[in-house]
C-alpha cells in the first residue's frame, strides 16, 4: 500500500476518537485514584494515572506531527467525556469492597486495551505514513502492555476484598 492510500481524514477520525477516549479514561483512571486513596495500592493508581496522562500526551503530540488538529466535534465532546469519566458510573460511591469496584476495574483494562490496540494498528501503518515513529509506537504499546499488567495484578490481588460474603452480626468468621 503507497502512503498516498492511507485516507488522511479517516486516520485524523481514528485518532480524534482515541484522543477524545483518553478524555475520559483519564478521568476514571481519576476516579481509581480516589476509590484506593489510602490503601496499600494508592501509589499504583497514582503511577497509572501518570503514565496514562503521558501516554495521551504522546498521543496529541503524534497527531500534531501528522498535522492533525483536534476535531470540532471532539472539541465539543471533551467536556462530556470528562464529565463521564468524572462522574464514575462504575463505582459512583468510590467503595473498594463492592463488585462494582471490580467493574471499574475491568472497565479500566478494557480502557488499556483499546489503547494497546491503537499503538498495535498504527504500527501496522509505519511503512506507509512515514511520519508515524516505529520506535515511539513500539515504546507505546509495551508501555500499555505493562500498565494492563499492573491492574490485572492489582485485580487478581484483591477480589476477595470485592466478593466476600459480609460478617454477620453474632458471627465471628464472617458468615454466609
Amino acid at each position: 500500500m503507497a502512503h498516498h492510500l492511507i485516507d488522511q481524514e479517516k486516520l485524523h477520525r481514528y485518532l480524534s476518537q482515541h484522543l477524545l477516549g483518553s478524555e475520559s479514561g483519564l478521568n476514571h483512571f481519576e476516579a481509581a485514584k480516589d476509590t484506593w486513596a489510602g490503601t496499600a495500592h494508592e501509589e499504583r493508581f497514582n503511577s497509572l494515572w501518570k503514565q496514562v496522562e503521558k501516554d495521551q500526551q504522546d498521543l496529541e503530540s503524534l497527531m500534531d506531527r501528522l498535522g492533525f488538529s483536534r476535531g470540532p466535534l471532539a472539541q465539543v465532546a471533551a467536556p462530556v467525556a470528562k464529565l463521564a469519566g468524572m462522574v464514575n458510573p462504575f463505582n459512583p460511591f468510590r467503595q473498594r469492597k463492592i463488585s462494582a469496584a471490580q467493574v471499574q476495574l475491568d472497565v479500566l483494562t478494557g480502557l488499556l486495551n483499546a489503547k494497546l490496540r491503537m499503538w498495535q494498528t498504527l504500527q501496522l501503518m509505519v511503512g506507509e505514513e512515514p511520519r508515524l515513529d516505529r520506535a515511539l509506537l513500539e515504546d507505546l504499546e509495551q508501555r500499555a502492555v505493562s500498565q494492563i499488567s499492573q491492574l490485572v495484578l492489582l485485580s487478581d490481588e484483591t477480589w476477595e476484598d470485592r466478593f466476600a460474603p459480609e460478617p454477620t452480626e453474632g458471627s465471628a468468621g464472617g458468615g454466609k
